[in-house]
């Protein structure tokens, strides 16, 4: 025989653990499909495909069985779970830079000469973008143009870039593909999602003058 703490059955905490990794697992999947779709597809379908995940997070916060064991979580649960989707929306469009980077990082770096500059729209939000030509005859800039910068170019620049020769994603300047700061905000924004899906399932402890106890059988 033993006897627990009113709800705090060792067996009971794991299940409500498993519950939250399981949630995480699948809150981190769906970002990764979504920036996938952004980086080899479009931001368009991403976006669409994007908007379950607010849906699916929040059914899955209201339809798991341990929703009743945080009660400062559930009181806000909404408002905890809109929390999340602003958070993951953040983690999209960081990792959707931080993946192009990954693939540029291992491309070619060349001399490019900007031929106009144009002006970009996109659900991101308006921009510049720059056509460019390979400084070499015999070369190309695969990709599509140049993205708008924190440095401002007029036709007839010489710069270097950095391209993908598969042509997958557009080029960057050397710079802005070596630069780390995407990919911490899209694992830091993953690390506040998983902490606040953890502490989502965590019980109160039950105060010290609590006599209440729960006789149960070992197994």
């Amino acid at each position: 025989m033993t006897a627990f703490p009113h709800g705090q059955d060792p067996r009971d905490g794991l299940r409500r653990l498993r519950g939250a990794l399981a949630l995480i697992a699948l809150s981190t999947a769906i970002l990764i499909g979504v920036i996938a779709l952004d980086v080899y597809v479009n931001s368009f379908i991403a976006t669409i495909v994007g908007f379950a995940y607010p849906v699916v997070m929040l059914l899955a916060l209201a339809l798991r069985r341990d929703a009743d064991s945080n009660p400062a979580f559930q009181r806000k649960a909404f408002a905890w779970g809109a929390g999340i989707a602003a958070v993951a929306f953040v983690a999209y469009l960081s990792g959707s830079v931080a993946w192009t980077n990954l693939i540029l990082g291992s491309g070619r770096t060349v001399k490019a000469v900007v031929l106009n500059e144009k002006t970009t729209d996109s659900l991101h939000g308006s921009g510049r973008a720059y056509a460019l030509a390979s400084t070499d005859p015999a070369g190309e800039i695969p990709g599509g143009d140049l993205e708008e910068s924190s440095t401002r170019l007029k036709p007839g620049d010489v710069i270097t870039v950095r391209m993908d020769p598969a042509g997958r994603v557009a080029p960057k300047l050397p710079g802005e593909v070596d630069s780390t700061a995407y990919l911490s905000t899209f694992l830091g924004c993953n690390i506040l999602i998983g902490a606040t899906l953890l502490w989502s399932v965590r019980r109160p402890t039950p105060s010290r003058d609590s006599s209440d106890t729960v006789t149960q059988i070992s197994p």
